[in-house]
This record gives C-alpha cells, structure tokens and sequence, in this order.
C-alpha cells in the first residue's frame, strides 16, 4: 500500500486529498500523465459521491471519502470509498457522443472518461459503502531501486 486517505465528504477537500495522493505518486517516481488521470478520477468521484450520493457535510456530518491507493506491477490501483447513499456510476448509460452538444443531457462524460482511462473498473455497495475499484496501468518505475 502506498497510502490510505479519508476526508470529510464536502467539496473544499477535494483538493486536500488529490494534493496527498500526488505527493505520494511523485515520490514514487510515477509518471504525470498518471498523476494527471488520477486527479481526474478522484475529482469526478468525490464529485458523484458528493452530488449524487446524496451527502455532503452540511447534511451529514459522518460522510466520509476515502481513496486507498497501491502499486501491484504496472497496475496502479484506487480504490474509492464514499459512506453516502448508494450510487452505482457505472450504472450510468455511456453518453451518446454522435448526438449535438446541445441534446446531450447534462452529465456521464466523467465516468465515461474514468471507463476509457481505466485497465478495470468495479463498484460495490458493502456495509453502507459505495466502493468503486479502479486499475490504471503506468510506465515502468525509472530506478525502482534509487
């Protein structure tokens, strides 16, 4: 394991946890295109968590948002915890993207983003948890000895 994080559900942490987990990715020499992907990744999720899961702090002071993140081989592996109501984003229909911009209904381009960036992606609900588990390959550590 690389690191294990939990903040509060609300949006103004958000930025507390991507800035922990790249400061972990860094220091293990991963690459920033990763580090990029998975900015996105847990931006997107705590923002359904928050959103759609139906809590935020204000509301429910016990929400929480974790993300566990290791290192198995060329697989870089989170895993997203959110204590909010359930909420399957994969669930979601991918979005028509042959259709105007227009027509499209607002939403479902993030986790169609986390689909096409991701090795493997899963969800579970499990003991009042919504838990998406997500693989990312990345390049070869440089010097993994060093």
């Amino acid at each position: 394991m690389l690191i294990h994080l939990t903040v509060p559900g609300e949006s103004s942490h958000v930025e507390d946890l991507n800035t922990a987990l790249d400061a972990v990715l860094s220091r293990h020499r991963i690459d920033q295109a990763v580090r990029d992907d998975v900015r996105l990744i847990v931006e997107e999720l705590a923002s359904n968590a928050i959103g759609h899961g139906g809590a935020d702090v204000s509301q429910s002071p016990e929400h929480a948002l974790s993300v566990h993140l290791v290192l198995d081989g060329d697989l870089l592996r989170l895993e997203f915890r959110d204590t909010g109501s359930a909420y399957d984003p994969l669930a979601a229909p991918d979005p028509d993207l042959d259709a105007d911009v227009e027509d499209r209904p607002i939403g479902g381009l993030g986790i169609f983003l986390i689909r096409q960036l991701a090795e493997d992606i899963a969800y579970e609900r499990r003991d009042d948890l919504n838990i998406l588990r997500i693989s990312l390959r990345h390049p070869p550590l440089e010097n993994p000895d060093a």
